[in-house]
């Protein structure tokens, strides 16, 4: 299955792609850094600059890692919607692909689009390309 994650909200289309691994399909997500974060601006980057920022009080190599490329982005956020035992976990990954663009040999007839996860144009948000290139993400 390949979907089209442009103007869709990130949570939606994750859980979407999590429940569609947990089927066993492979699932291959495009646009991901059009992807969308619905709320206030200032709050969006305030999450995500305490994440990315984040100070550890021993070694800072040991410390979470949060990256700041859109795809691996919507990828940590899939992930967290898989179940929670590792192998499991390493298993389903291993079906999902993200990338943040379209490849140029990918099929164009075969991409699917869910209506139900687009944005509403009244709501306050930023696309995760956005949120990557304001916390200092090159990709």
């Amino acid at each position: 299955m390949i979907v089209d994650a442009k103007n869709a909200v990130v949570g939606r289309v994750a859980s979407k792609v999590a429940k569609a691994a947990i089927k066993g399909e492979k699932v291959v997500v495009l646009n991901a850094e059009h992807a969308i974060m619905v709320g206030n601006k200032e709050s969006i980057l305030e999450k995500f600059e305490a994440r990315t920022t984040a100070r550890v009080l021993g070694n800072p190599h040991y410390g979470p890692k949060y990256s700041r490329i859109p795809s691996k982005m919507l990828r940590r956020t899939i992930r967290g919607m898989l179940p929670n035992k590792p192998r499991t976990t390493e298993r389903l990954l291993k079906l999902v692909t993200v990338y943040n663009t379209v490849p140029d040999l990918m099929p164009k007839e075969d991409i699917v689009t869910f209506e139900d996860v687009k944005c509403n144009e009244r709501h306050n948000r930023m696309t995760l390309g956005e949120i990557a290139k304001i916390l200092g993400g090159r990709w």
